[in-house]
This record gives structure tokens, C-alpha cells and sequence, in this order.
């Protein structure tokens, strides 16, 4: 203050103030800035980006921030996979840029992406099909078995004696849990919830099957197959948990063709038009 005044102090002060303001109230930079800030840009970066800059100079300096921030082609996209903490972090980092930009691009709307939500949770990548999550305790395997017990009923293609004889070898299997009843019943069971098991291993680890959500250690739901996932999204958002706008689509079915509809399972129709 003694070397600048502190006129000028409280000139900068309110400027800073005009400038955030700004930035908040135009959706479009919101959106932006929301990103670069959610994926570690510092603040102060950003504000030195705006420095005497027009605001279509400030807007492709941010767009190039946000490609800098990914640093992936197509084909680097396309080879995405879960696997390492780095793969993960990047692909989480698509992701989230895939929910901010879907919000953003919806017209006529003055919905936000809530990056305040966003930063007071702790989100994870989940496989929207069953993937093999590990050894489950006896506990698990019975809530497992529940849900999916529950979810046969929705299955419109499994006649009445198939459906009768599963469920009272779930039955049977909840009574006297082991890993060696659990194991072949759940994948038998599984195969009734894909289209393709093969094409399904697969596409196991790429984005075509993964979403962004809280991190839960629920390792039921982590071993799920989408229609048990999609019963759930639709609870947990009924109940008015945040689901990040592209999951939900996810699990509505929302970016498949109606013609090649089926809500019980993840396809690879769906796959490819999620992608």
C-alpha cells in the first residue's frame, strides 16, 4: 500500500471484484473458467490470461487452456482406458469436461454445471457395466444377489421358468453363501443383463463403459449389471442426489437411437453412440 496508494489498491480490489462478476454472469465463460479452475488452473493464471485481452481473444486463450489441459487426439481419446492412476485422472478429466460442455451447449437454459458440488465431493470412475471388482464379503455377495434378484423382474425377454429358477437358486444361494455357490451363480446370472459378453470384455476399461460419479465404496453396486446401476441412478436421483448430467443421460438410455432401444442392458449400440 505505501508504495502504490492505497487508492489504487482499492482500484485493483474492484476491479478484480468487476471482473469475476463478469465472469460469473456470462454462462458461456462460467462454464469455461469452471472447468480450467475444477481441473487445477490456478486463479491467478487465469485472471493474467484476461489481461488487456478482448473478450474473443480471453475466450480462445481459455480454449486453448482447455486443450492444453486434456492433451489428447481422437485416437489418443479412443485408446482411453481405466486402468492407472494417470489413465484414470485423464479419463475422469474427459469426462467432466463432457458433463460441464453438455450443460453449456444446452440452449434456452440458464442451468449451471455445480462445480461447488463438484469440489465437495469425492468422484470417482464407474464402470457402467459389471466389471470384476475383487472379492466380495459374504454380506456383499447377499446384497448383490438381492438386487439382482429384484432386477430380473424388469427383464421383458426371460421366460417365466427361467426367471422362477433363478430366483430360487438366489434364494437358496442367500442361505447358504460361499464363494464357490456365489462365483458361477453371478455369472450366470450376468449373462442374462448383456448383450455380448465377449464384446463387453472387450470394451470392459474404455470410456464407452465409464462415468463419472461419487466415489462410493459400495462394492455391490461397483459389480452391478446396468440395469441393477440404472435402478439405482434412478433412486439416487429421485432421492435428489447429484448425478452429473451425462450419467444420468447414461442410464436413461438418453444417446441411444430409439430404434435400438433394449433398457435393460449396455450394448454396443449404446456403447458407441455414448462415445
Amino acid at each position: 500500500i505505501d508504495e502504490v496508494g492505497a487508492d489504487q489498491v482499492w482500484k485493483d480490489i474492484v476491479d478484480r471484484h468487476s471482473l469475476v462478476i463478469g465472469w460469473y454472469e456470462d454462462r458461456n465463460l462460467f462454464h469455461k473458467i469452471g472447468f480450467l479452475s475444477a481441473s487445477g488452473v490456478r486463479f491467478a493464471d487465469l485472471v493474467g490470461l484476461a489481461h488487456e485481452k478482448t473478450k474473443s481473444a480471453f475466450v480462445a486463450g481459455l480454449n486453448d487452456l482447455i486443450r492444453a489441459r486434456l492433451k489428447l487426439s481422437e485416437e489418443g481419446l479412443n485408446s482411453l482406458e481405466y486402468g492407472t492412476t494417470t489413465s484414470n485422472a485423464r479419463a475422469e478429466l474427459v469426462l467432466l469436461l463432457m458433463n460441464v460442455e453438455s450443460v453449456r451447449r444446452t440452449t434456452g437454459s440458464s442451468e449451471r454445471f455445480s462445480f461447488a458440488e463438484y469440489a465437495r465431493g469425492a468422484w470417482s470412475l464407474e464402470h457402467i457395466h459389471a466389471q470384476s471388482s475383487g472379492r466380495m464379503t459374504a454380506e456383499q455377495q447377499r446384497a448383490w444377489l438381492s438386487l439382482h434378484r429384484q432386477a430380473l423382474r424388469s427383464l421383458p425377454d426371460l421366460d417365466d421358468a427361467t426367471r422362477a429358477d433363478l430366483v430360487s437358486r438366489i434364494d437358496a444361494a442367500r442361505a447358504e453363501i460361499s464363494q464357490e455357490i456365489f462365483e458361477p451363480l453371478k455369472r450366470e446370472i450376468l449373462e442374462y443383463f448383456s448383450e455380448s459378453v465377449e464384446d463387453e470384455a472387450a470394451a470392459m476399461h474404455s470410456l464407452r463403459n465409464l462415468a463419472l460419479l461419487h466415489r462410493d465404496d459400495n462394492s455391490v453396486l461397483n459389480d452391478g449389471a446396468f440395469e441393477v446401476k440404472r435402478i439405482a441412478i434412478i433412486e439416487l436421483d429421485q432421492m435428489g442426489s447429484y448425478i452429473p448430467v451425462c450419467t444420468r443421460n447414461v442410464f436413461l438410455k438418453y444417446y441411444t437411437q430409439v430404434e435400438g432401444q433394449q433398457l435393460h442392458f449396455w450394448g454396443e449400440a449404446d456403447r458407441e453412440a455414448y462415445f
